[in-house]
C-alpha cells in the first residue's frame, strides 16, 4: 500500500528528535507480560479511538451519527469510519487529520517533551495508523474548501462529488458508481472524481 511509502519519514520525523534528545531507554519495550498486554491493549484502544475520531470529525462539520458507519475491510485487516453523505472538503479534511494530530502529535509531543520513550512510540505508531489519512489529505490538497466531498461507498478513498458553488448533493451510493471492470483491486487506495 502507498502509505506504506511513509513510514520511513514518519519514523525519521518521530522517533529522531526523541533519540536525539533522550537515547533510546535502556529497556525500550515493555517486557513482563502484564505491561505488555497493556500496550497491546492501549494500540487497540487507540485503532478504535482513531475511528471514533473520524466520526466525531464527521459529525462536527455536517454530519450526523447516523451518517456515519463504522465497520472493517476484513481483506486489508483494516477498520473504518465511513461517512455515507457529501461534507464540504474542509470539514472532510478535519475529519481525516483529527486522530493523526490527537493519537498521534499528542502522545509523540508528550514523549518528546518529557522523554518518556512509551509516550513517543505510542505517537509514532499512531502516526503510521494515520498515513492513509495523510495520503488522502495529499491527494486533496488542490480541491477548494467549500466542494463536496464524501467517502467512497466502496473503496477506501473518497470522491468529490461537487463544486463548491453547488449546494449540498444527494449521497452517492453504490448504485450511482460506473462499473468498473478495468480495476480488480477492490481497495485500490484513492478514487477521486475529478471535476
Amino acid at each position: 500500500m502507498r502509505a506504506a511509502a511513509l513510514l520511513a519519514p514518519i519514523a525519521l520525523l518521530a522517533l529522531g528528535p526523541h533519540l536525539a534528545l533522550w537515547d533510546l531507554p535502556e529497556t525500550p519495550f515493555p517486557t513482563d507480560p502484564g505491561s505488555i498486554l497493556l500496550f497491546c491493549g492501549a494500540f487497540v484502544l487507540g485503532v478504535v479511538l482513531h475511528e471514533g475520531l473520524h466520526g466525531l470529525g464527521h459529525v462536527r462539520g455536517e454530519a450526523t451519527w447516523d451518517d456515519v458507519r463504522f465497520g472493517m475491510h476484513w481483506k486489508a485487516l483494516t477498520p473504518f469510519a465511513q461517512c455515507t453523505v457529501p461534507t464540504r472538503a474542509r470539514a472532510y479534511r478535519v475529519a481525516l487529520a483529527l486522530p493523526g494530530l490527537v493519537l498521534g502529535i499528542g502522545p509523540l509531543a508528550l514523549g518528546v517533551s518529557t522523554g518518556i520513550w512509551l509516550a513517543t512510540f505510542y505517537g509514532f505508531l499512531m502516526l503510521v495508523a494515520a498515513a492513509g489519512d495523510v495520503l488522502i489529505l495529499w491527494v486533496l490538497r488542490g480541491v477548494p474548501p467549500r466542494a463536496w466531498v464524501q467517502d467512497h461507498p466502496q473503496q477506501v478513498g473518497c470522491l468529490v462529488v461537487a463544486r463548491a458553488e453547488s449546494s449540498s448533493p444527494a449521497p452517492v451510493s453504490e448504485d450511482d458508481l460506473p462499473d468498473d471492470t478495468t480495476n480488480g483491486d477492490e481497495l485500490s487506495f484513492i478514487h477521486l472524481l475529478a471535476l
